[in-house]
């Protein structure tokens, strides 16, 4: 694995002084983001392609704030990049919630949701399987 972006918060709670609480990490050579964002109500990860301009190539939803039993408990949130710094995945407390491949533009999460923007090939759903095939030790 290659760059990885960590952080702590409670799902649901915004970051103190914002809106709503924002991870994000951009790969070594800038092209492409993974962000992750909690607005309080949802959580979701954008893949984003940042050249020649900044432009949303996907969107997965990762969780409903009431449907998440254990909310009250801090989570340990990463975005982790691949050695080629083409694919992305959210882990959420050690396990993979999403995964986009910027090379294929393909979009992953264990939801299935929503639709992908562009029509994928690949079944939406993430599995374990996937996971080892872009992230294998």
């Amino acid at each position: 694995m290659s760059a990885t972006t960590e952080a702590q918060f409670l799902i649901g709670q915004p970051a103190p002084g914002a809106d709503n609480y924002l991870l994000s990490s951009v790969a070594a050579h800038g092209g492409y983001e993974m962000m992750f964002e909690d607005d309080g109500t949802t959580g979701y990860v954008y893949a984003i392609g940042n050249k020649p301009g900044p432009e949303l190539l996907d969107a997965l939803h990762i969780y409903n704030v009431p449907d998440v039993a254990d909310r009250h408990r801090p989570v340990a949130a990463s975005l982790i990049w691949n050695e080629a710094e083409d694919a992305a995945a959210f882990v959420l407390n050690g396990y993979c919630h999403a995964l986009y491949d910027f090379r294929q533009q393909v979009g992953f999460c264990r939801t299935g949701f929503p639709p992908p923007r562009q029509p994928q090939a690949t079944p939406r759903e993430l599995t374990d399987e996937l996971v080892d095939q872009y992230f294998a030790a």
